[in-house]
């Protein structure tokens, strides 16, 4: 009987350590296939970051390449100087109106811009160039408008540059024109050197600024259509002379 009893013992005993290596090597089992699902949550979580933190890296890079391009808008009079008047509108206005659109479509695209004026006020011509100088500007535009009034089916934009430097200058008024026919349905009448009193003799702006400038004449304030553009589609010819501007700053290798 005592041998009976301490058989059973034993086997009790055997019986209980089974399990506790059971229910440990189940334990170390769970143990195991958690950390490994955590881990590779991880990784996945980590390549994830890598990914997000590329992209950031990448527009700042995008940022940094555009961030150094200034370009100089000039909104041609302002205050007293209207400047030419028909159809009930003023080219101050007009000009004022299309700079600070422009600016916005540059703005968009990373491009930093000054302004002569942003408000109906006296400016200068000397202090239109020392704000372009000042900001180191790779380029400025000066923007107006044109006027026959013996003709008023006479239309079209036109530029102004300088003399004896027309070589970047003339290729920036060339692709703000193009664009301005092509996408905003303005008549081209080319490139025009000096002025329209004198072709040997260079406007203030372009004599006086140190980087590549140009004067455009958006079209006629005379020609109702060419007036339509600049003023109830100026969103659409706004965006065609931002968009002259960044071609010219990409083939120049600016942008």
């Amino acid at each position: 009987m005592k041998g009976h009893r301490t058989f059973r013992i034993d086997k009790l005993f055997g019986l209980a350590t089974l399990v506790c290596i059971l229910v440990t090597a189940l334990m170390i089992y769970n143990d195991f296939f958690k950390g490994v699902e955590i881990s590779s949550g991880t990784e996945k979580e980590t390549q994830t970051e890598t990914r997000t933190n590329s992209g950031s890296d990448k527009k700042e890079n995008v940022s940094k390449s555009t961030k150094n391009i200034t370009v100089c808008i000039d909104a041609a009079k302002g205050g007293k100087d209207a400047g030419l008047s028909a159809n009930g509108k003023n080219e101050k206005n007009i000009t004022l109106d299309m700079a600070l659109a422009v600016k916005e479509k540059l703005n968009q695209q990373g491009i930093n811009v000054v302004l002569t004026r942003t408000s109906d006020t006296d400016v200068t011509d000397e202090a239109r160039v020392n704000t372009c100088n000042k900001a180191s500007a790779n380029i400025m535009i000066s923007l107006r408008m044109n006027s026959y009034n013996n003709d008023t089916s006479v239309s079209g934009a036109e530029s102004y540059i300088h003399t004896t430097k027309p070589t970047e200058a003339a290729e920036l008024s060339r692709k703000i024109l193009s664009s301005l026919e092509t996408s905003a349905g303005i008549k081209n009448r080319g490139v025009k050197t000096g002025t329209v009193a004198d072709a040997k003799e260079n406007y203030y702006i372009n004599a006086h600024s140190r980087c590549t400038s140009t004067i455009i004449d958006m079209g006629f304030i005379t020609n109702a259509s060419d007036l339509k553009k600049v003023t109830t589609d100026k969103d659409k010819t706004a965006q065609a002379i931002a968009d002259g501007i960044t071609d010219y700053l990409k083939q120049a290798g600016l942008y």
